[in-house]
């Protein structure tokens, strides 16, 4: 929601918004305005695809300083879609200007976009530091400022829609929220600056604050979009010190409001000032319109206190089965179920990619296919399908997608009773879907990347163009610093590697985008989000602890710029030597990966340039002497952790002696055959 030229109105009116020291209190936080604000306000990472690892920390720093100045933070997010579709418009124009934005940002011009995964690793942020917060089932304004009078405390947020709700405790704008400047002694608080309406009615003559919803119908929201030129020129009202014409249009309008006792006064006039034939419609409208910020209690405040969710639902929410409503409201499932089951439509994401390619969402179209099929079924022509809007070029468009269902779930899965299905049933349709058919526990990697690496393989398998083998091992690189940046612990173990990896983040702002790069890395991560919600939708079979991992499976900056190294030759492991664990791990992934690829992608996979390039031709002959001989030197460096530095020398002659050694037999191993699931190749999987 938002009310068309009303903020920048207000920030420039000085006695409409109060300096204020906040602290000690309750805020109700407008979840998706506080991560879009957090994320462009500081200008974290947008072409390559994100910064979720920097966004994570900036969130933990925000709730570490409310927490210093006795804030009790309540966060409430969007859930689905308006069930009414009186916000359609909207939100399709919406749709249309993200897609622009992208396309400029892809070209090298300015734009904001927000990244694929920022509101997944936001609520995952939450759970880590034990935020409350909820999910709402439809948007969340209306509850955010319903919750905050029942609680009398403000409400944080960019939306100008609070300068209308009456909210006792007032409105704290997020441009104004001072929150990283807390004082380093003696009292703590955070300045701000305090709106309310009654500060604002007082500049119009006491204007009666009932009548300021009526004000937003008629200027226009999100909701309601009236002919201006059905009513007169209410800019003539307004006080000759107004300068710009949006601000003499708003305070005209306030001041000839000001003149009304009620909002039935005010409608009654204004609908004898349209045409007859206009009449119906713009009463029903204005009728409307005001509805809209009519505040009555809260439905989302028992939850907070007591963890019990709203006990009746009406209209199409009724759909939503019950055992899925606390999973919902704890953001542990993802918001398109709502939308799925209550309007059978989705909107999708339109990350920076290249928009002469087809949508990065058609890749994972077949998992989102099998989402719609335990949500909704599989039947006839036309009765089991979602409405899907995407892009196409540079237009927005959509498309009727049929749900489906892998072969073992048609008749054992039901949507009812899907929470209390076996495990392995479970399992075998996220297996299936993801066209993988190693378990979990026969991976190989640790848990918080078993579902990075079934949706590498997937992504390998159905992206097009076809990812080249330096952003795969880029990706790979990419999983194993953000394992590695998870143990801090372990830091002088690896220190070297992870400042090698950190180095590669600082050259974002002096990289041309490659939109090869950035087209591949907005697939995998449509398919890594739609993966997800599946997991969710089965019972998360992603372990919880790997919940909160997500921001740290996915750094644009570093995977970019570690694709453009190995694209001029340098050996993917070069850029993790110097310590035995980030290489093991590399070589895990690679190899959980790799078994689950047909010989040619394989081979494709693990041809590279330079030294790599020989290093991937030995590892395809198993039988040779030289090879075994070659494996054992490697498991005997890896298994010592503790190396001294005069050890690491050798290691560095080792390496060069071996590499000579292959680079003499490349002809003899090219010719040599791989089985993917023999016992030798399985020894590329360490314990």
């Amino acid at each position: 929601m938002g009310v068309l030229g009303l903020k920048s109105y207000i920030e420039k009116n000085k006695e409409a918004l109060k300096i204020y020291h906040f602290k000690n209190s309750k805020l109700i936080i407008d979840g998706s305005s506080l991560y879009h604000s957090l994320y462009f306000n500081f200008h974290l990472d947008q072409v390559h695809g994100g910064e979720y690892e920097s966004f994570e920390k900036l969130v933990n720093r925000f709730f570490t300083n409310l927490k210093v100045c006795n804030i009790q933070p309540y966060v409430v997010l969007d859930g689905g879609n308006d069930t009414t579709m009186k916000k359609s418009d909207t939100l399709l124009t919406r749709a249309e200007d993200r897609i622009k934005r992208a396309h400029a940002l892809s070209t090298g011009h300015s734009g904001e976009v927000l990244p694929i995964l920022t509101n997944c690793v936001f609520k995952q942020v939450l759970h880590k530091l034990k935020v409350p917060f909820v999910q709402c089932l439809a948007e969340a304004d209306w509850e955010v400022a319903a919750l905050a009078n029942d609680w009398k405390c403000p409400v944080l947020s960019n939306d100008s829609d609070f300068y209308i709700f009456n909210i006792s405790a007032g409105f704290l704008p997020i441009s104004h929220f001072q929150w990283k400047e807390v004082p380093e002694s003696g009292k703590k608080f955070i300045t701000a600056k305090l709106f309310n309406v009654k500060n604002l009615c007082a500049l119009f003559n006491c204007l009666n604050k009932d009548l300021l919803p009526l004000f937003a119908t008629i200027l226009g929201n999100d909701y309601t979009k009236l002919d201006k030129g059905l009513f007169p020129d209410f800019s003539t009202c307004a006080r000759s010190s107004v300068a710009t014409r949006s601000a003499v249009r708003i305070n005209g309008l306030l001041m000839w409001l000001s003149h009304f006792p009620d909002q039935k006064a005010a409608i009654k006039t204004l609908v004898g000032m349209v045409n007859t034939e206009h009449s119906t419609t713009v009463r029903i409208t204005l009728d409307q319109g005001v509805k809209e910020y009519r505040l009555r209690a809260s439905s989302i405040a028992r939850f907070f206190t007591t963890g019990d969710i709203q006990p009746s639902i009406q209209g199409p929410l009724q759909n939503l089965p019950g055992w899925m409503l606390k999973p919902l409201a704890e953001g542990k499932l993802n918001a398109i179920i709502i939308n799925t089951l209550t309007l059978q439509q989705v909107r999708l994401t339109f990350p920076v990619e290249n928009s002469q390619l087809p949508s990065s969402n058609q890749t994972s179209r077949p998992i989102r296919q099998v989402v719609y099929g335990l949500l909704l079924g599989t039947g006839g022509p036309g009765c089991y399908e979602v409405e899907e809007y995407d892009r196409q070029d540079l237009k927005l468009t959509s498309s009727r997608v049929p749900a489906i269902l892998p072969r073992c779930a048609a008749t054992h899965l039901h949507l009812d009773t899907l929470w209390e299905a076996p495990r392995h049933l479970h399992l075998q349709v996220l297996l299936d879907t993801l066209q993988v058919s190693q378990q979990p526990d026969s991976l190989c990697v640790p848990v918080n990347l078993q579902l990075a690496a079934y949706v590498t393989c997937y992504w390998l398998k159905h992206a097009q163009p076809e990812p080249k083998a330096e952003l795969y091992w880029a990706l790979l690189v990419g999983l194993v610093y953000g394992e590695l940046s998870r143990e801090p612990k372990r830091a002088k173990e690896f220190g070297l590697v992870l400042n090698r990896l950190k180095n590669l983040q600082t050259c974002k702002d002096q990289m041309t985008l490659n939109l090869e790069a950035a087209h591949a890395y907005s697939q995998w991560q449509c398919c890594l989000r739609d993966s997800v919600c599946l997991s969710q939708l089965l019972c998360h079979l992603v372990p919880e602890c790997a919940w909160y991992a997500r921001a740290r499976l996915y750094n644009g900056p570093l995977v970019h710029e570690a694709a453009r190294r190995m694209k001029s030759n340098n050996n993917p492991e070069s850029l993790l030597a110097d310590a035995p664990y980030p290489l093991k791990l590399f070589r895990q992934l690679r190899a959980a990966v790799e078994r689950e690829l047909g010989d040619d992608l394989a081979r494709k996979m693990r041809m590279g340039t330079g030294a790599g390039h020989a290093r991937e031709l030995l590892s395809t002959n198993k039988d040779s002497d030289l090879s075994r001989m070659f494996e054992q030197l490697m498991h005997e460096e890896e298994d010592s952790d503790d190396q001294s530095e005069g050890k690491a020398g050798n290691h560095d002659q080792i390496y060069k002696y071996t590499y000579n050694i292959r680079t003499r037999h490349k002809k003899k191993s090219r010719t040599c055959a791989r089985d993917p699931k023999s016992k030798k190749h399985d020894r590329v999987c360490f314990d």
